[in-house]
Protein backbone atom coordinates (compact mmCIF):
# COMPACT_ATOMS: atom_id res chain seq x y z
CA UNK A 1 0.00 0.00 0.00
CA UNK A 2 1.28 3.85 -1.26
CA UNK A 3 0.15 6.64 1.43
CA UNK A 4 0.96 10.02 0.35
CA UNK A 5 4.10 12.03 1.61
CA UNK A 6 3.73 14.55 4.52
CA UNK A 7 3.26 18.06 3.44
CA UNK A 8 6.49 20.17 2.97
CA UNK A 9 8.65 21.95 4.88
CA UNK A 10 7.10 24.81 2.86
CA UNK A 11 3.57 24.27 4.80
CA UNK A 12 4.83 24.40 8.29
CA UNK A 13 3.21 27.49 10.36
CA UNK A 14 5.04 25.53 13.67
CA UNK A 15 8.83 24.71 12.74
CA UNK A 16 11.29 22.94 15.38
CA UNK A 17 14.97 23.38 14.10
CA UNK A 18 17.75 21.32 15.28
CA UNK A 19 16.42 21.30 18.94
CA UNK A 20 18.97 20.40 21.18
CA UNK A 21 18.94 19.50 25.10
CA UNK A 22 20.87 18.45 27.72
CA UNK A 23 20.36 18.15 31.60
CA UNK A 24 24.04 17.56 32.87
CA UNK A 25 25.29 14.48 31.17
CA UNK A 26 21.97 13.58 29.44
CA UNK A 27 20.79 14.44 26.40
CA UNK A 28 16.98 14.50 26.78
CA UNK A 29 16.59 16.10 22.94
CA UNK A 30 19.31 15.86 20.24
CA UNK A 31 18.60 17.46 17.06
CA UNK A 32 14.43 17.47 16.42
CA UNK A 33 13.08 18.62 13.10
CA UNK A 34 9.53 18.86 12.82
CA UNK A 35 7.19 20.92 11.13
CA UNK A 36 3.53 21.41 11.90
CA UNK A 37 0.72 22.68 9.74
CA UNK A 38 -1.94 25.22 10.83
CA UNK A 39 -4.89 23.44 12.51
CA UNK A 40 -2.87 20.36 12.61
CA UNK A 41 -3.32 17.75 15.59
CA UNK A 42 -0.12 16.55 16.40
CA UNK A 43 0.65 13.59 18.95
CA UNK A 44 4.47 13.61 20.27
CA UNK A 45 4.03 9.56 20.87
CA UNK A 46 6.79 7.65 22.75
CA UNK A 47 7.96 5.75 25.64
CA UNK A 48 8.65 7.83 29.29
CA UNK A 49 12.21 9.25 29.20
CA UNK A 50 11.98 9.72 25.18
CA UNK A 51 12.39 13.77 25.19
CA UNK A 52 8.51 14.03 24.28
CA UNK A 53 7.39 16.48 27.40
CA UNK A 54 11.06 18.47 27.15
CA UNK A 55 9.83 19.41 23.76
CA UNK A 56 6.69 20.49 24.55
CA UNK A 57 8.07 22.68 27.56
CA UNK A 58 10.68 24.20 25.33
CA UNK A 59 7.73 25.31 22.63
CA UNK A 60 5.84 26.90 26.02
CA UNK A 61 8.97 28.43 27.03
CA UNK A 62 9.09 27.04 29.99
CA UNK A 63 12.14 25.15 29.62
CA UNK A 64 15.54 26.77 27.42
CA UNK A 65 16.57 24.61 24.78
CA UNK A 66 20.69 24.68 24.01
CA UNK A 67 20.83 25.16 20.26
CA UNK A 68 18.23 24.95 17.47
CA UNK A 69 15.52 27.38 16.25
CA UNK A 70 11.70 27.23 17.13
CA UNK A 71 9.46 29.65 14.80
CA UNK A 72 5.72 30.28 15.03
CA UNK A 73 3.73 31.95 11.86
CA UNK A 74 7.55 32.20 10.26
CA UNK A 75 8.24 34.24 13.73
CA UNK A 76 11.46 32.83 15.90
CA UNK A 77 9.85 32.43 19.62
CA UNK A 78 12.64 30.74 20.54
CA UNK A 79 13.43 33.30 22.71
CA UNK A 80 10.48 35.13 23.86
CA UNK A 81 8.74 34.77 27.21
CA UNK A 82 5.96 31.93 27.89
CA UNK A 83 3.44 34.46 28.18
CA UNK A 84 4.16 36.20 24.91
CA UNK A 85 3.88 32.66 22.59
CA UNK A 86 -0.12 32.34 22.47
CA UNK A 87 -0.93 29.05 23.16
CA UNK A 88 -3.10 27.27 25.87
CA UNK A 89 -1.88 24.61 27.38
CA UNK A 90 -3.46 21.48 29.60
CA UNK A 91 -1.99 19.46 31.80
CA UNK A 92 -2.00 15.61 32.68
CA UNK A 93 -3.10 16.63 36.57
CA UNK A 94 -5.78 19.64 35.39
CA UNK A 95 -3.98 22.32 37.44
CA UNK A 96 -6.93 23.96 38.80
CA UNK A 97 -6.49 26.61 41.83
CA UNK A 98 -8.87 24.88 44.46
CA UNK A 99 -9.65 27.55 45.93
CA UNK A 100 -11.37 28.98 42.93
CA UNK A 101 -14.73 28.49 41.31
CA UNK A 102 -15.08 26.74 37.65
CA UNK A 103 -15.65 30.48 36.58
CA UNK A 104 -12.95 32.21 38.23
CA UNK A 105 -10.37 29.27 36.92
CA UNK A 106 -11.69 29.75 33.19
CA UNK A 107 -11.55 33.58 33.71
CA UNK A 108 -8.34 33.86 34.89
CA UNK A 109 -6.27 34.53 31.98
CA UNK A 110 -8.62 36.79 30.56
CA UNK A 111 -8.28 40.59 31.20
CA UNK A 112 -11.78 42.23 30.00
CA UNK A 113 -14.73 43.24 31.89
CA UNK A 114 -16.76 41.38 34.13
CA UNK A 115 -19.74 41.13 31.93
CA UNK A 116 -17.82 40.28 28.91
CA UNK A 117 -16.12 37.55 31.14
CA UNK A 118 -19.02 35.83 32.20
CA UNK A 119 -20.33 35.51 28.29
CA UNK A 120 -16.89 33.94 27.45
CA UNK A 121 -17.27 31.45 30.36
CA UNK A 122 -20.73 30.71 29.73
CA UNK A 123 -20.07 30.20 25.93
CA UNK A 124 -17.01 27.80 26.75
CA UNK A 125 -18.73 25.69 29.50
CA UNK A 126 -21.36 24.84 26.79
CA UNK A 127 -18.23 24.10 24.10
CA UNK A 128 -17.21 21.46 26.51
CA UNK A 129 -20.19 19.99 27.82
CA UNK A 130 -20.41 21.76 31.35
CA UNK A 131 -23.00 24.32 30.92
CA UNK A 132 -24.49 25.54 34.40
CA UNK A 133 -21.14 24.23 35.85
CA UNK A 134 -19.75 28.48 36.85
CA UNK A 135 -20.50 28.46 40.90
CA UNK A 136 -19.02 24.81 41.62
CA UNK A 137 -15.63 24.36 42.88
CA UNK A 138 -13.03 21.85 41.42
CA UNK A 139 -13.39 19.03 44.14
CA UNK A 140 -16.98 19.02 43.26
CA UNK A 141 -16.18 17.52 39.79
CA UNK A 142 -15.66 14.25 38.73
CA UNK A 143 -11.80 13.95 37.16
CA UNK A 144 -13.47 13.98 33.33
CA UNK A 145 -15.39 16.97 34.50
CA UNK A 146 -11.90 18.83 35.87
CA UNK A 147 -10.23 18.13 33.00
CA UNK A 148 -13.10 19.63 30.53
CA UNK A 149 -12.96 23.09 33.06
CA UNK A 150 -9.16 22.59 32.47
CA UNK A 151 -9.48 22.96 28.79
CA UNK A 152 -11.80 25.58 28.57
CA UNK A 153 -9.18 27.64 30.62
CA UNK A 154 -6.42 26.69 27.92
CA UNK A 155 -9.11 27.68 25.28
CA UNK A 156 -10.55 31.40 27.00
CA UNK A 157 -7.77 33.48 25.50
CA UNK A 158 -8.68 32.14 22.03
CA UNK A 159 -4.87 31.09 21.79
CA UNK A 160 -3.62 30.23 18.18
CA UNK A 161 -1.79 26.80 19.75
CA UNK A 162 -3.07 24.15 21.90
CA UNK A 163 -0.57 22.35 24.04
CA UNK A 164 -1.83 18.79 25.80
CA UNK A 165 0.61 16.92 28.22
CA UNK A 166 -0.62 13.55 28.99
CA UNK A 167 -4.15 15.03 29.62
CA UNK A 168 -6.34 11.94 29.58
CA UNK A 169 -3.85 9.84 31.06
CA UNK A 170 -5.19 10.40 34.44
CA UNK A 171 -8.63 9.06 33.89
CA UNK A 172 -10.83 5.54 34.21
CA UNK A 173 -10.70 3.76 30.44
CA UNK A 174 -14.42 4.44 30.01
CA UNK A 175 -14.20 8.59 30.40
CA UNK A 176 -10.92 8.87 28.45
CA UNK A 177 -12.86 6.98 25.42
CA UNK A 178 -15.22 9.23 25.64
CA UNK A 179 -13.33 12.76 26.68
CA UNK A 180 -11.03 11.87 23.47
CA UNK A 181 -13.95 11.52 21.08
CA UNK A 182 -15.14 14.97 22.70
CA UNK A 183 -11.54 16.35 22.35
CA UNK A 184 -11.06 15.57 18.89
CA UNK A 185 -14.50 17.05 17.81
CA UNK A 186 -13.65 20.15 19.37
CA UNK A 187 -10.45 20.81 18.07
CA UNK A 188 -11.34 19.99 14.28
CA UNK A 189 -14.48 22.60 15.56
CA UNK A 190 -12.34 25.45 16.27
CA UNK A 191 -9.37 24.64 14.04
CA UNK A 192 -6.81 25.38 16.86
CA UNK A 193 -3.17 23.89 16.11
CA UNK A 194 -2.37 21.25 18.71
CA UNK A 195 0.37 19.46 20.13
CA UNK A 196 -0.26 16.62 22.41
CA UNK A 197 2.42 14.86 24.41
CA UNK A 198 1.23 10.59 25.41
CA UNK A 199 2.97 7.32 25.90
CA UNK A 200 -0.77 6.04 24.85
CA UNK A 201 -0.62 4.21 21.20
CA UNK A 202 -4.52 4.23 21.02
CA UNK A 203 -4.93 7.29 21.95
CA UNK A 204 -2.25 8.82 18.72
CA UNK A 205 -3.96 6.67 16.51
CA UNK A 206 -7.42 7.48 17.36
CA UNK A 207 -6.73 11.73 17.85
CA UNK A 208 -3.69 12.54 15.42
CA UNK A 209 -3.58 14.30 12.13
CA UNK A 210 -0.03 13.20 12.46
CA UNK A 211 2.17 11.27 14.83
CA UNK A 212 5.81 11.96 15.53
CA UNK A 213 7.21 8.65 17.02
CA UNK A 214 10.46 9.00 20.04
CA UNK A 215 13.13 7.52 21.05
CA UNK A 216 15.90 8.27 23.03
CA UNK A 217 15.73 12.23 22.28
CA UNK A 218 15.21 11.52 18.65
CA UNK A 219 12.16 10.98 16.40
CA UNK A 220 12.06 7.43 14.91
CA UNK A 221 9.11 8.94 12.02
CA UNK A 222 6.72 11.28 11.53
CA UNK A 223 3.65 10.20 9.31
CA UNK A 224 -0.18 9.76 9.42
CA UNK A 225 -1.62 7.38 11.75
CA UNK A 226 -1.86 4.51 9.36
CA UNK A 227 1.37 5.03 7.65
CA UNK A 228 2.85 4.90 11.72
CA UNK A 229 0.65 1.38 12.07
CA UNK A 230 0.98 -0.23 8.74
CA UNK A 231 4.77 1.69 7.73
CA UNK A 232 6.84 1.59 9.98
CA UNK A 233 10.37 2.77 9.48
CA UNK A 234 12.41 1.14 12.08
CA UNK A 235 11.96 -1.91 14.56
CA UNK A 236 11.18 0.48 17.27
CA UNK A 237 8.47 1.81 15.51
CA UNK A 238 6.88 -1.50 14.58
CA UNK A 239 7.19 -2.98 17.92
CA UNK A 240 5.83 0.39 20.09
CA UNK A 241 3.11 0.73 17.90
CA UNK A 242 0.68 -1.66 17.84
CA UNK A 243 1.32 -5.46 18.62
CA UNK A 244 4.18 -7.01 16.48
CA UNK A 245 4.63 -10.43 15.24
CA UNK A 246 8.62 -11.17 14.27
CA UNK A 247 9.95 -14.40 12.71
CA UNK A 248 13.76 -15.32 12.10
CA UNK A 249 14.70 -14.99 8.35
CA UNK A 250 17.26 -16.80 6.19
CA UNK A 251 18.30 -16.53 2.77
CA UNK A 252 19.65 -20.08 1.42
CA UNK A 253 22.29 -20.48 -1.29
CA UNK A 254 20.14 -20.63 -3.51
CA UNK A 255 18.48 -17.50 -2.72
CA UNK A 256 15.29 -19.06 -1.24
CA UNK A 257 13.85 -16.90 1.85
CA UNK A 258 12.99 -19.52 4.69
CA UNK A 259 11.97 -18.72 8.26
CA UNK A 260 13.64 -20.49 10.97
CA UNK A 261 15.94 -21.85 8.24
CA UNK A 262 13.31 -24.29 7.06
CA UNK A 263 9.70 -23.18 5.70
CA UNK A 264 10.19 -21.16 2.69
CA UNK A 265 8.43 -17.70 2.44
CA UNK A 266 7.80 -15.33 -0.48
CA UNK A 267 7.75 -11.63 0.09
CA UNK A 268 7.19 -8.46 -1.07
CA UNK A 269 9.32 -7.01 -4.11
CA UNK A 270 12.89 -5.74 -3.39
CA UNK A 271 12.37 -7.16 0.55
CA UNK A 272 14.92 -9.60 0.27
CA UNK A 273 17.59 -9.00 2.96
CA UNK A 274 21.82 -9.25 2.74
CA UNK A 275 21.99 -10.46 5.98
CA UNK A 276 20.37 -11.49 9.06
CA UNK A 277 16.72 -10.01 9.36
CA UNK A 278 13.34 -10.53 10.92
CA UNK A 279 9.83 -10.77 9.06
CA UNK A 280 7.31 -8.60 11.00
CA UNK A 281 3.55 -8.80 10.61
CA UNK A 282 0.70 -7.69 12.67
CA UNK A 283 -1.73 -9.98 14.43
CA UNK A 284 -4.81 -9.27 11.85
CA UNK A 285 -2.77 -10.34 9.05
CA UNK A 286 -1.75 -13.67 10.41
CA UNK A 287 -4.64 -15.33 8.22
CA UNK A 288 -6.44 -18.62 9.59
CA UNK A 289 -7.75 -20.82 7.17
CA UNK A 290 -10.70 -23.29 7.92
CA UNK A 291 -8.80 -26.57 6.01
CA UNK A 292 -5.30 -27.36 4.66
CA UNK A 293 -4.40 -25.88 1.19
CA UNK A 294 -0.97 -25.31 0.16
CA UNK A 295 0.52 -22.43 -1.65
CA UNK A 296 2.90 -20.27 -0.56
CA UNK A 297 3.34 -18.81 2.97
CA UNK A 298 1.11 -21.29 4.10
CA UNK A 299 2.15 -23.02 7.48
CA UNK A 300 1.10 -25.35 9.76
CA UNK A 301 0.35 -24.01 13.81
CA UNK A 302 -0.73 -25.51 16.61
CA UNK A 303 -3.48 -23.24 18.89
CA UNK A 304 -1.99 -22.68 22.13
CA UNK A 305 -4.32 -20.27 23.50
CA UNK A 306 -7.56 -18.05 22.86
CA UNK A 307 -8.56 -15.21 24.14
CA UNK A 308 -11.76 -13.47 23.60
CA UNK A 309 -11.21 -9.78 23.15
CA UNK A 310 -14.99 -8.69 22.07
CA UNK A 311 -15.02 -8.34 18.88
CA UNK A 312 -12.46 -11.17 17.91
CA UNK A 313 -10.37 -13.52 19.33
CA UNK A 314 -6.79 -13.47 19.64
CA UNK A 315 -5.21 -16.79 19.48
CA UNK A 316 -1.57 -17.44 20.57
CA UNK A 317 -0.25 -20.23 17.75
CA UNK A 318 3.28 -22.19 17.52
CA UNK A 319 4.81 -22.93 14.02
CA UNK A 320 4.51 -26.73 13.24
CA UNK A 321 8.22 -27.67 13.32
CA UNK A 322 9.40 -24.66 14.65
CA UNK A 323 7.88 -24.86 18.62
CA UNK A 324 9.84 -22.03 19.63
CA UNK A 325 8.38 -19.72 16.86
CA UNK A 326 4.82 -17.84 18.02
CA UNK A 327 2.29 -16.11 15.85
CA UNK A 328 -0.42 -14.13 17.61
CA UNK A 329 -3.51 -13.96 14.87
CA UNK A 330 -6.54 -11.72 16.11
CA UNK A 331 -9.84 -13.44 13.80
CA UNK A 332 -12.97 -11.66 13.92
CA UNK A 333 -16.32 -14.01 13.56
CA UNK A 334 -16.47 -13.47 10.26
CA UNK A 335 -13.07 -14.75 9.10
CA UNK A 336 -13.08 -18.39 8.12
CA UNK A 337 -11.26 -19.80 10.40
CA UNK A 338 -12.54 -18.63 13.70
CA UNK A 339 -14.27 -21.61 14.63
CA UNK A 340 -11.34 -24.08 14.27
CA UNK A 341 -9.54 -21.41 17.00
CA UNK A 342 -9.43 -24.79 19.79
CA UNK A 343 -6.96 -25.05 21.82
CA UNK A 344 -4.70 -27.90 20.86
CA UNK A 345 -6.23 -27.59 17.39
CA UNK A 346 -3.90 -27.70 14.22
CA UNK A 347 -4.81 -25.26 11.81
CA UNK A 348 -3.44 -23.91 8.83
CA UNK A 349 -2.02 -20.10 8.82
CA UNK A 350 -1.80 -17.83 5.70
CA UNK A 351 0.74 -14.65 6.17
CA UNK A 352 -0.30 -12.13 3.11
CA UNK A 353 3.12 -11.34 1.10
CA UNK A 354 1.94 -7.46 0.82
CA UNK A 355 1.45 -7.30 4.69
CA UNK A 356 5.48 -8.49 5.52
CA UNK A 357 7.91 -6.40 6.27
CA UNK A 358 11.83 -6.91 6.55
CA UNK A 359 13.67 -5.81 9.29
CA UNK A 360 17.46 -6.00 9.38
CA UNK A 361 18.95 -7.34 12.58
CA UNK A 362 20.28 -4.77 14.65
CA UNK A 363 24.25 -5.38 14.40
CA UNK A 364 25.67 -6.65 18.35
Amino acid sequence: MIFPPPAPPAHDWLRFAGIHKRFGAFRALDGIDLGIRKGEFVCLLGPSGCGKTTLLRILAGLEKHDAGSLSLGGRDIGHLPAGRRDYGIVFQSYALFPNLDVAANIAYGLRTGRMEKARRVSALLDLVGLPGAERKYPAQLSGGQQQRVALARALATSPSLLLLDEPLSALDAQVREHLRRELRLLQQKLGVTTLMVTHDQEEALALADTIAVMRAGRIEQVGTPEQIYREPASRFVADFVGHANWLPLQVDAQGVCRIAGAMAISLPAGSVPTGPASVFCRPEDVRVAPSWQSGDNTLLALVERVDFLGGLRRASLSLCGAGDLRLLADVSPNDAGFAALVPGQRVPVFLPADRLRVFAEPSA
